[in-house]
């Protein structure tokens, strides 16, 4: 009989790595469902993310450093985005693809390097976590695991509401489906893609700060997170929140559950689900037809 408090412990960690990935992933989708650029650099923001979260907590012991990390990882980062959408990538908007494509590369490239210059090569990573654990059968959850739950999925609700309840989230949809329509009616569409790029960066860092506390900031470690949002949001749909959020659950949980049963295939079964949706709905889950540009 398997023991329930190893069931919850693994639901949790599930439930955890998948806010983890839904974060970074709404970013990369939102971003380029809206501005219709692949940052490739995204994760490279993961990573200042985490390594902003190593900072604060380690300069200000004690669990509200690790919301005041959360907070100041969203905000730099969505700066940072600010900087990289207004100073290079708006003057790609509308280029082919492999322009953009070296451009976001050659800004991990530099951002892994800033981040050796800023923090070291060494890897970075926190002792404790804050606020304790609670304790189911012989199993311990941490309490950081559920705060980090709860954040992501009020950014799912969030993110629902802005884009269908509010009115900068209409312009933002009408500027990535109809420009030229919504700027005749009297829409910013630079603007609106800067809020969007700017959005997404915070995502990405606020994803980062969360990871940081559990996982080991290093140069590079975006790698790794970018490639797995890329199968999340191919198995959910481009440009698709509720895809984001479909897709990181399967993947968080196929990797949780294989990393028991069986290690072998904790990777790459991903990919080979994410191969029977594209065979089976190339858009993915809750993908639609992609509006063309004019």
């Amino acid at each position: 009989m398997v023991d329930a408090g190893f069931l919850v412990a693994q639901l949790v960690n599930a439930l955890f790595y998948s806010s983890i990935l839904f974060m970074i992933a709404s970013g990369l989708s939102l971003i380029f469902g809206i501005t219709r650029i692949l940052n490739l650099a995204h994760g490279a923001f993961y990573m200042l993310g985490a390594y902003i979260m190593y900072t604060v907590m380690t300069a200000l012991p004690g669990g509200a450093s690790a919301v005041l990390g959360i907070l100041a990882a969203g905000a730099i980062v969505a700066v940072i985005g600010l900087l990289v959408e207004a100073g290079l990538l708006r003057r790609v908007y509308g280029k082919p693809e492999e322009v953009q494509l070296l451009l976001t590369f050659a800004l991990i490239l530099v951002l892994d390097d800033l981040a050796k210059m800023i923090w070291g090569p060494e890897y970075k990573s926190l002792t404790t976590l804050p606020w304790g654990s609670l304790s189911v059968g012989d199993y311990t959850i941490p309490v950081y695991h559920l705060a980090a739950i709860a954040v992501a999925l009020a950014s799912a609700v969030g993110l629902w509401l802005l884009f269908s309840r509010t009115t900068l989230g209409k312009k933002i949809r009408a500027s990535a489906s109809y420009p030229e329509v919504a700027e005749a009616l009297g829409v910013d569409t630079r603007r609106m893609f800067m809020a969007t790029f700017m959005l997404g960066s915070a995502l990405a860092g606020a994803s980062g700060a969360l990871a940081g506390p559990v996982l080991t900031a290093y140069p590079g470690m975006g790698t790794e997170a970018i490639v797995l949002s890329f199968a999340i949001i191919v198995i959910g749909g481009m440009g698709s929140i509720l895809g984001a959020l479909a897709g990181a659950l399967i993947v968080g949980f196929t990797r949780t559950v294989m990393a028991v049963v069986y290690p072998v295939l904790e990777v790459a079964l991903i990919y080979i689900v994410m191969a029977i949706v594209l065979l089976v709905k190339p858009t993915g889950l809750f993908g639609g037809r992609e509006v063309e540009r004019r």
